[in-house]
């Protein structure tokens, strides 16, 4: 949809469409009269039609324009301080995002403690049609990846911070905290076209048909690669900055340790945590996992294809 600059802002949702991220379908419904809007393009290669799998991982949402809930009395659960609240009553959660110096939150959202169902309370887009309601959906940070979180918690997953590629039909993570150079790195591996990139900021990982798989995100960093591609997961490389390149294995326990900080956990819900904290150390002990010291050159990705090589 064109604003009045002439500019095409984010992507509108086609009818009875909704997103899939991570084999996971997010069947969105909403009013008859409303259209919906997502902000980033980067959604785009995962929109989804009408038509999902019976029976499939599925996060249905329902959005509402008006009626706005009275908001919990009841302390929050989990506060940012300056952004967003979580509440917690009963079997449900409630959040909202009501940013500092705002008058009223922006969006109110309440799912049940599973994720499986969503009731997401939006304003409406101001001055973009006057004959029909927009809602831009906030399908962004941090309530997209707060919902997989929730979801994959209690069905065998994890959202890992980590850049993914698929070489020779695997896919390996690099992961990191912030600054231990995955956007440097996915660049480095895009340039060399090594692979099929999945993302350079966040990978999904589920357990699927008795295996390990990693899915593509559209929650990109920096580099700005969001894929919705999928493989097999064969191997997880722990990133930091070197001299020079060395790979060096890891022992499961001491891997997931390490791992556990760059996993999205609740940690303010021991119930859903729990699962997260097993299947990570699950995951580490499924495939190998490494430290990886890279120099930001070509020598890095020459020095893993050598790697991968020697171990095929």
């Amino acid at each position: 949809m064109r604003q009045h600059s002439g500019k095409l802002r984010g992507i509108l949702l086609p009818p009875g469409g909704g997103l899939r991220i991570g084999g996971i379908e997010i069947a969105i419904s909403a009013p008859v009269t409303a259209r919906l809007r997502v902000s980033n393009p980067l959604y785009r290669p995962f929109l989804s039609g009408s038509g999902a799998v019976a029976g499939g991982p599925r996060i249905s949402v329902r959005v509402f324009a008006q009626g706005w809930p009275k908001l919990l009395d009841e302390a929050a659960t989990f506060d940012t301080g300056d952004s967003w609240t979580l509440h917690r009553h009963g079997d449900r959660y409630w959040i909202q995002l009501a940013p500092a110096g705002c008058s009223a939150p922006l969006w109110i959202a309440r799912l049940e403690r599973d994720a499986s169902r969503v009731a997401l309370y939006c304003r409406p887009a101001a001055n973009v049609a006057p004959d029909r309601e927009t809602i831009d959906l906030p399908l962004v940070y941090p309530l997209d990846q707060l919902l997989m979180m929730h979801y994959l918690a209690r069905r065998r997953g994890m959202l890992a911070h980590a850049a993914g590629i698929v070489i020779a039909g695997k896919a390996y993570l690099f992961a990191g905290v912030s600054g231990a150079g995955k956007s440097t790195f996915s660049l480095l591996l895009a340039a060399a076209r090594a692979g099929r990139m999945l993302s350079d900021e966040r990978v999904i990982v589920r357990a699927v048909r008795g295996g390990l798989t990693a899915f593509g995100t559209p929650w990109a960093g920096t580099a700005n690669i969001a894929s919705p591609a999928s493989a097999p997961l064969a191997g997880i490389f722990l990133l930091k900055h070197g001299k020079a390149n060395r790979i060096e294995p890891l022992e499961p326990v001491a891997a997931a340790d390490r791992m556990l900080p760059m996993i999205s956990i609740p940690w303010y819900d021991p119930d859903a945590a729990a699962p997260i904290i097993a299947f990570v150390r699950k995951a580490c002990a499924s495939v190998p996992v490494n430290e990886f010291r890279f120099t930001p050159d070509c020598s890095a990705v020459a020095f893993l294809k050598k790697h991968l090589k020697a171990g095929s």
